[in-house]
């Protein structure tokens, strides 16, 4: 190998190593970001406010639209 070909197999590489950690911080913040909505999402569900009938209510008077 001479030393340009040795060089730009190493400019290469470097680019490929950038590359690599930019996908994986890419990737770590949607993780984060699922997390996030996730948590959002049982914490409405925990709170039971959402699609709750009153206790007086007849039978079939909530109808669930959310598909």
């Amino acid at each position: 190998m001479d030393l340009a070909s040795l060089s730009s197999a190493a400019s290469q590489m470097k680019q490929a190593e950038t590359a690599y950690a930019a996908s994986i911080k890419v990737a770590k913040m949607a993780l984060d970001t699922q997390e996030m909505t996730g948590s959002s999402v049982l914490s409405i569900l925990e709170g039971g406010s959402v699609n709750r009938a009153q206790a007086d209510a007849e039978k079939g008077s909530l109808i669930d639209v959310i598909a």
